[in-house]
């Protein structure tokens, strides 16, 4: 039996895809805080926020491996959404 790819086993893999958004902002606190604090900076950051695809395997972005370009075997995990908030202080 011989195996290959055919066309008919091609699907569109087209998509939209937020990776990485950052937001911070900077401020110089004001009044007793002030007098110890020089500067403040809050931040959130979060990965993989959303992918809008008609895709219907996990990730339309396969695998990149030269001996089988585009094959997506299913096999992996999906990716995580992950989210960061933090505070940097300058004293």
């Amino acid at each position: 039996m011989q195996q290959g790819i055919w066309s008919d086993h091609l699907e569109n893999g087209d998509f939209l895809k937020l990776t990485n958004l950052t937001l911070g902002y900077t401020f110089v606190p004001k009044g007793v805080v002030g007098n110890y604090i020089k500067k403040a900076r809050i931040y959130a950051n979060a990965t993989n926020l959303f992918c809008i695809t008609g895709y219907s395997g996990l990730d339309p972005e396969v695998d990149n491996n030269f001996m089988t370009p585009g094959l997506d075997y299913r096999d992996k995990y999906p990716t995580t959404r992950n989210f960061t908030v933090g505070l940097s202080l300058n004293f």
